[in-house]
């Protein structure tokens, strides 16, 4: 199908080497607009026409999660009819099934990009931190629903995009920016800014008229929402959204109490499955969603037509439990569904988990009073395709103890007022049916002043902002995540027993569920009441950890929560069993009584893969060989990284850096000269004396012989007897590192190979490359002395990944050192060095670490 005219405007704008900020209604096609020029080049342009790889950020995991599932299969598509793999990946706190960001389309939550962009990744571990930032860099950035980031996140981002965008085009998209907030990203970003036009909105939305365009009809009511309301407004489809969980939880009671029955979503049959979706990943996964589908579909088919049924969907819910209900609701109401007939006549009572990521169209929608934007991102749900008909009714929410509206979770004095201004605008639209422009003027009414005063406000703390950037990419400072990401004003609550006195049981290897702050601190004093009425020892709990949080040997004492002011105390409580129920219809409710029988379940945990295994006798030329062909293309390879993947994603920000000026500019093919100089260089502190007699003692050790050449690495097994003894008998000889010595042993080579002379910032972010291509903040070295053959081989290895001129560069070799300073030769942190050496630093030691890496797969 061919492309809208705003989707060849964005694709003609990215193609040509500029970011986007778009505006375009839901339902539009904007997935289609951010993937469409990736698409394109990715199968039909040359390798440096547009990065070769798109990281795809969404605020929520359902929208990650749905992304994911349709672009995997189009890509089975896409391989059918280009004959080459396009690897669709997803990332998120929920599925970390792509920690180091290799996939060539990774769908990611907001969190996962940002942290990687940042050097701090969630999804890796402080050893690997530095492996993800050249991903960002050299990566096509796509930020989908902006308005719903944190406000953290989104200054962040933008200051980030002021700097990374010189690297890597980008794409802001949502349906609900103020014009405000549009103007400016644009102008402080320097993107073009698209807005889709309302004849073309009509076009899109009437098929190129051959459907009537959908319609809304926004309603504004008296009172609050009530299940009399719900069922007076009922037809087949009705979706009724509450600002809060026990607002929700409440609601649903009271439409059971009508008469309504409970969706079958407890159902024994069901069991199975929800263990499945526990632990299963991608197809494994899919077929078991896709089962517990079909069997849902069935219970609801039995149970006539009488009655409606009702289903609760929040974020209290245990993982699978949530995600067997998003996808029974899209199989129900997304646009194959209703096609198909026979829907059941449904009322979903949700909280904001519904604004985005559900592709589904509800007849009548309820919802309590938000910001604007939130309410119509939950609009967006309702009459979603051509020629539907539908109804949005905005309800007041309660009031407080003193009279003023309870808008929580939304309590910042600039969202209080948003929503009061959300309110007044929807009030002077009572009955209205609102197109795309009239939301929008609805969203300038209501966000154009808090939207300003965010942008203000960036701008005058600029500074510190960058500040904890530097804190972040340079340092490898992780306290810096609460600051650029997403302030933790949530908490996980676990429902468990901890045992009084010293423990070592872990509460993070539970999976909790996640709770506002104010919300738990609202609820202890309930709890606690409670506790007493039942004669416990205790309501709620929180760990206090002893030792090194990195020390495996961590241990934990328990203090009981008191106050409101003690949940300030840990991001982790626990919760007494008999003062909580769960169950797969109404989620987790805290305060209420029960047997005790439920406690959380233990947490999937999925290891990291270490850069190392196990290893093969190599000669330090054979792994540097292996190392080139992964970066070049192994067609032997079965692992897709290593088809040449890594060197034609480098191909775009070497372009982009031959395009720059100043301390930016690198002439074409020294960045790539500078990774495979990388390769030669970075275990050349292996090839001292010490660690070659350690290599032979060990080879010994195992019955194998001295090797006839200088090892890269020694034959090792993990698990072995025999290898596991003969480490312990040798480790004495073995030095405790090579990173430092290699590189500083390198460095005048490293000079005069980079033209150091002219290019001091690249000879830096090689140098550092090397040095810190297992811990990201090495800055030392030890003495060191090289092997008499050192010489010959690492001249062999510069042949190995260049030509033979290379060989002469092994004369700079510095062959011994008593006192080697590294941190002399380190790029400076930002302003006193230039951010390009940083990026080059980057992208330089991800492409090295995972050939490297990846090498020893290979063998």
């Amino acid at each position: 199908m061919a492309l809208y005219p705003y989707q060849e405007q964005v694709k003609s704008h990215l193609l040509s080497g500029c970011s986007v900020v778009l505006q375009a209604p839901t339902g539009s096609g904007k997935t289609r607009a951010a993937l469409a020029p990736f698409i394109e080049a990715f199968f039909d342009l040359p390798d440096d026409a547009f990065p070769k790889q798109c990281l795809y950020s969404v605020p929520m995991r359902v929208l990650a999660s749905q992304f994911y599932r349709e672009y995997r299969t189009l890509a089975e598509r896409y391989e059918r009819i280009h004959r080459r793999a396009l690897d669709v990946r997803i990332q998120t706190g929920e599925r970390p099934e792509d920690p180091e960001l290799v996939g060539d389309l990774v769908f990611a939550t907001l969190d996962q990009t940002l942290s990687s962009a940042l050097g701090v990744p969630y999804s890796l571990s402080t050893g690997r931190a530095n492996l993800n930032v050249g991903a960002v860099l050299g990566s096509y950035l796509v930020f989908d629903e902006f308005h719903l980031f944190p406000p953290e996140a989104t200054q962040a981002t933008l200051q980030l995009l002021r700097l990374v965008g010189r690297l890597a085009p980008f794409l802001l998209m949502t349906a609900t920016f103020s014009q405000t907030m549009l103007e400016s990203i644009g102008k402080l970003l320097d993107a073009e800014v698209v807005v889709v036009p309302p004849d073309e909105v009509a076009s899109i939305e009437t098929r190129q008229g051959q459907r009537p365009r959908k319609q809304r009809r926004f309603e504004v009511a008296d009172q609050a929402l009530d299940a009399k309301a719900v069922l007076a407004a009922h037809g087949r489809r009705s979706l009724a959204v509450c600002n809060t969980v026990d607002r929700a939880i409440a609601l649903y009671e009271q439409l059971r109490q009508a008469g309504c029955r409970p969706a079958p979503v407890s159902d024994p049959t069901l069991a199975p499955i929800y263990q499945a979706l526990a632990q299963a990943r991608g197809e494994e996964w899919d077929r078991a969603v896709a089962q517990g589908v079909q069997i849902l579909r069935e219970r609801l088919a039995e149970g006539g037509e009488d009655k409606p049924w009702v289903m609760l969907l929040h974020s209290r819910f245990e993982r699978p439990h949530r995600q067997l209900k998003e996808a029974l609701l899209q199989a129900l109401w997304n646009p194959q569904g209703l096609e198909a007939g026979g829907d059941p006549s449904l009322i979903v009572v949700a909280t904001q988990v519904v604004e985005v990521g559900l592709d589904i169209s509800a007849q009548t929608l309820h919802t309590e009073i938000a910001p604007a934007a939130s309410v119509l991102q939950r609009a967006g749900r309702c009459a979603r395709y051509p020629g539907e008909q539908g109804r949005v009714i905005v309800y007041p929410v309660p009031a407080k103890e003193n009279g003023e509206p309870d808008y929580a979770p939304y309590s910042s004095k600039a969202e209080v007022a948003v929503c009061d201004r959300s309110w007044q605008a929807f009030r002077e639209r009572q009955c209205a049916i609102l197109d795309f422009a009239a939301e929008q003027e609805v969203i300038n009414q209501a966000h154009s002043e808090a939207d300003a005063a965010m942008l203000q406000a960036m701008q005058e703390g600029q500074g510190e902002l960058w500040q904890r950037i530097t804190d972040a990419l340079v340092r490898g400072d992780a306290s810096a995540r609460p600051q650029l990401i997403r302030k933790v004003d949530s908490r996980t609550v676990i429902v468990y027993e901890p045992p009084f006195g010293l423990s070592e049981e872990s509460p993070y290897r539970f999976q909790g569920i996640s709770l506002w702050h104010g919300t738990l601190r609202g609820k202890l004093k309930a709890l606690n009441q409670l506790r007493g009425d039942l004669g416990l020892d205790w309501a709620v709990r929180y760990p206090v950890a002893h030792g090194d949080e990195d020390d495996e040997s961590i241990t934990y004492t328990w203090k009981d929560a008191q106050t409101p002011d003690d949940i300030s105390l840990s991001l982790i409580f626990a919760v007494h069993p008999r003062l909580a129920s769960y169950d797969a219809e109404h989620g987790l409710r805290l305060g209420v009584a029960s047997a005790g029988s439920y406690t959380s379940p233990t947490a999937t945990l999925r290891r990291q893969r270490p850069d190392y295994a196990g290893y093969q006798l190599e000669s330090y030329a054979d792994h540097i060989a292996a190392m080139r062909r992964v970066f070049e293309g192994d067609p032997t390879s079965r692992i897709p990284l290593a088809n040449g993947r890594l060197r034609r994603r480098l191909a775009w920000p070497a372009r982009r850096f031959a395009e720059q000026d100043g301390d930016w500019r690198l002439p074409q093919g020294l960045l790539e000269r500078a990774v495979r100089l990388g390769f030669a260089l970075h275990d050349v502190g292996k090839l001292s004396e010490a660690w070659q007699r350690f290599a032979a003692k060990y080879q010994k050790a195992i019955g194998e012989g001295a090797p006839p050449f200088l090892v890269a690495h020694t034959h090792y097994e993990r698990g072995n007897p025999a290898h596991e003894e003969a480490q312990k008998k040798v480790r004495c000889y073995k030095p405790s590192t090579h990173a430092g010595e290699s590189a500083f042993a390198s460095a005048q080579l490293l000079y005069e190979a980079l033209e150091g002379r002219t290019y001091a910032g690249l000879y830096r972010a090689a140098f550092a490359a090397i040095a810190r291509h297992h811990s990201p903040g090495l800055d030392k070295a030890n003495p060191y002395r090289l092997h008499p053959r050192a010489g010959e081989t690492v001249a062999e290895a510069l042949a190995v990944v260049g030509d033979t001129s290379w060989r002469d560069w092994a004369q700079w070799l510095r062959s011994k050192e008593e006192a080697p300073n590294v941190r002399k030769h380190l790029p400076e942190a930002p302003p006193d060095g230039d951010w390009a050496w940083w990026f080059q630093y980057f992208i330089i030691v991800r492409i090295l670490r995972l050939c490297d890496g990846l090498s020893q797969e290979e063998g």
